[in-house]
């Protein structure tokens, strides 16, 4: 009997679609706290991390779809070019979909590497896009938001995994 990732897969229960709208909108909240001065530099994007966590672990329910919609959110809460986040976010979310089968082989800890990665990758893409707006190039600060969202990710994994989040739902989702 095959037991990797992908056979498992069928046989694991989808994650109850109040978890999945609540961790949303918690990441959404701390997104959109006050943040000001070196904390505003080093702040991990929260919803982001919560987005790639969702598009790994319930790939049929939140992709694309939700990094551009909210995507967007981020980008008129924060007062940036239209489409600047939610570019970010279709694209971590594709690496993660295109890496999906491995990172659920790997360890927590592995995974947590590739994911750093990838929050890395959707940095360079917003600096990209800065850069084409003339803003200057923000030092070393873009390195700090990844390594602290690969530090979030085992936190997550805890949280979202404990037994009394994970009973089962009769509401599902729509697609």
């Amino acid at each position: 009997m095959d037991l990797s990732p992908a056979s498992r897969e069928p046989m694991r229960p989808p994650a109850p679609a109040r978890l999945v709208i609540f961790s949303l909108v918690v990441a959404l909240v701390l997104n959109l706290l006050p943040w000001h001065g070196w904390a505003l530099q080093i702040k991990p994007d929260f919803l982001l991390i919560v987005l790639l966590y969702w598009s790994t672990h319930e790939s049929r329910n939140v992709g694309q779809g939700w990094g551009f919609t909210l995507g967007l959110v981020m980008d008129v809460a924060d007062s940036v070019l239209l489409g600047q986040h939610a570019l970010g976010y279709v694209a971590a979310i594709f690496l993660v979909q295109l890496l999906r089968l491995r990172l659920l082989q790997l360890s927590i800890l592995e995974q947590a590497m590739h994911v750093g990665a990838i929050i890395f990758v959707s940095q360079l893409v917003n600096l990209l896009l800065n850069f084409l707006l003339g803003q200057d190039y923000p030092g070393l600060a873009i390195v700090v938001p990844p390594l602290l969202g690969a530090l979030l990710w085992p936190v997550l994994n805890f949280i979202v995994m404990l037994p009394r989040f994970r009973q089962r739902d009769p509401v599902t989702f729509m697609g």
